[in-house]
C-alpha cells in the first residue's frame, strides 16, 4: 500500500522554528532547532490520527532558511557540487534572483544526492 503523502511547513523564525501540517487544520508547533521541530510536527500528527505508519511526511523549508540553519554547508562548495555557477546560486539564495521550479528541483535533488553520498561513509581513524 502506497503511503499518503502530508506537507510539513517549517518556517525560521526569531527564536527558532515554527512548523504546521498543510493538509491538516490545527497541527502546529514550535521549537528551537529544525530537528526538535521535525519529531514535534511528527508527535502531533501521531497523536490526531493515532497512527502515522501510513503517512509519509515531506518537509519543505525556505532555501535561505534552509542554508542559514546549515551554515556548515559552504555555499560555493555547493554550488560547485551541483555544477551550478557559485555567484548565481548565492543570488538564488539571497533572493536577489528568481529561482525557477527546475532550478529549485535541481537544488533539492543535488541536496538529496549529497546526503545520500554522506549515509554511506563511516569515519576510521
Amino acid at each position: 500500500m502506497e503511503k499518503k503523502s502530508l506537507t510539513a511547513v517549517i518556517e525560521k523564525t526569531g527564536t527558532g522554528f515554527s512548523g504546521y501540517i498543510k493538509e491538516i487544520s490545527g497541527i502546529v508547533s514550535v521549537a528551537d532547532s529544525l530537528t526538535e521541530i521535525k519529531e514535534n510536527l511528527s508527535d502531533a500528527l501521531e497523536l490526531k490520527l493515532e497512527s502515522i505508519e501510513d503517512i509519509k511526511l515531506e518537509y519543505v523549508i525556505d532555501l535561505e532558511q534552509f542554508f542559514e540553519y546549515y551554515n556548515v554547508l559552504n555555499k560555493s562548495a555547493f554550488a560547485d557540487y551541483i555544477g551550478m555557477n557559485r555567484s548565481l546560486f548565492r543570488q538564488y539564495i539571497s533572493g536577489l534572483t528568481n529561482l525557477s521550479d527546475k532550478k529549485l528541483l535541481d537544488i533539492s535533488k543535488g541536496l538529496h544526492r549529497l546526503a545520500e553520498d554522506f549515509s554511506d561513509v563511516v569515519l576510521v581513524k
